[in-house]
C-alpha cells in the first residue's frame, strides 16, 4: 500500500480522542478531509463506529485504516458507508486481517452504479484468496471509477489472478493495479498477457514475487508487443532470464517515451487553444 501522506492522528488512539473525532465527524468539519489511524490496533468495534459516524460526512475524502485489526466486520461496515458516500474517495486498508467474506462485501460497494471510490489499498490481509480476488475481479467489469487496486500479498492464486485478468478487459478506468506476493505462477501471468490485447487503460502493473517463470514471462513479453498503454511492469522476485527481462523493459521503456511523447503534444495543443482564445477575446 501507499505510504501515508499525513499525520492527521497519530497511531495511539485514546478514548477521549476518539470522542473528538466523532464529533467533528459529525460536524462535517471542513479541515478534515482526512483521517489517519494507521496502526491504531483498534478493532472491529471501534472501527465500526467511525465508520457509521461517517454516514452523512461530506468532506472526508481519504481513510487511512491499515494496522487495525479490522477483520471482515469492520470490512462490511466500510462496504456499506462506499455505498452511501459520495465523498469518500481512497481507503488504506492494509494489515487488518480481512479475508475472503471481507472482499466480497467490499466488490458489492465497487459494483455499485454511484462508487466514487478511485483507491482501494488491500496489501497483506493474506487470506482474501481467490474467492476474495475473484468477487473484486468480477466487480471490475461493472465499476467506472477505480483508478488504483492494491492487493499485495491476499493470498491470491491463478483462479483469482485469471478473474482479474478477465475483469481489466471489460474495465475502463483502471490504471494501476498491484499483486505482488501472491502465488500466481505461469497460469495466471498467462492470463494476464491475454488481458492486454484488449485493456488499454491499466498503465502500471506489479507482479513481482509471483512464482512467474520464462514461460509467463514470454507470454507477458509478447503481449507487450502489441500493447502501448503499459509504461511499468515490475516482475522483480520471479525466476526469469535476463534475457527476457531485457526485453520487457524493453519494451515498456518505448512504451514510457510513446506516452510522454503524447503527453508533450496534448499539452501542446492546450497551450495554442489558450493562445487562440485569448487573443480572440482581445
Amino acid at each position: 500500500c501507499p505510504a501515508r501522506k499525513s499525520d492527521i492522528m497519530a497511531p495511539s488512539f485514546l478514548d477521549l480522542r476518539q470522542r473528538v473525532l466523532l464529533r467533528r465527524i459529525k460536524n462535517n468539519a471542513k479541515d478534515l478531509t482526512e483521517i489517519d489511524l494507521v496502526d491504531a490496533n483498534l478493532g472491529p468495534k471501534a472501527i465500526c463506529k467511525i465508520l457509521d459516524a461517517l454516514h452523512g460526512n461530506k468532506v472526508v475524502k481519504t481513510l487511512w485504516l491499515s494496522g487495525n485489526s479490522m477483520g471482515d466486520r469492520g470490512a462490511v461496515a466500510l462496504a456499506d458507508l462506499l455505498k452511501a458516500s459520495d465523498s469518500v474517495c481512497q481507503v488504506i486498508l492494509g494489515l487488518n486481517e480481512i479475508s475472503a467474506t471481507g472482499a466480497v462485501a467490499l466488490s458489492g460497494a465497487l459494483m455499485d452504479d454511484d462508487a466514487v471510490l478511485d483507491v482501494l489499498c488491500m496489501g497483506a490481509n493474506f487470506n482474501v484468496g481467490d474467492l476474495g480476488a475473484s468477487a473484486i475481479g468480477d466487480a471490475l467489469r461493472k465499476n467506472s471509477s477505480l483508478i488504483e487496486l492494491w492487493l499485495r500479498d491476499n493470498g491470491i492464486g491463478v483462479k483469482g489472478a485469471k478473474t482479474l485478468a478477465d475483469g481489466l478487459t471489460q474495465n475502463d478506468t483502471l490504471k494501476e493495479l498491484w499483486l505482488g506476493g501472491n502465488k500466481m505462477g505461469d497460469e495466471g501471468a498467462i492470463a494476464f498477457a491475454q488481458s492486454f490485447r484488449s485493456a488499454k487503460t491499466i498503465s502500471v502493473m506489479d507482479l513481482s514475487n509471483n512464482g512467474i517463470s520464462d514461460v509467463g514471462a514470454s507470454a507477458l513479453r509478447d503481449a507487450l508487443e502489441r500493447n502501448s498503454s503499459i509504461i511499468k511492469l515490475d516482475l522483480s522476485g520471479n525466476d526469469i532470464k535476463d534475457s527476457i527481462v531485457g526485453d520487457i523493459k524493453e519494451l515498456v521503456s518505448a512504451n514510457n517515451k510513446r506516452a510522454k511523447e503524447e503527453r508533450r503534444k496534448e499539452f501542446t495543443k492546450a497551450a495554442s487553444e489558450v493562445t487562440v482564445a485569448t487573443t480572440s477575446s482581445t
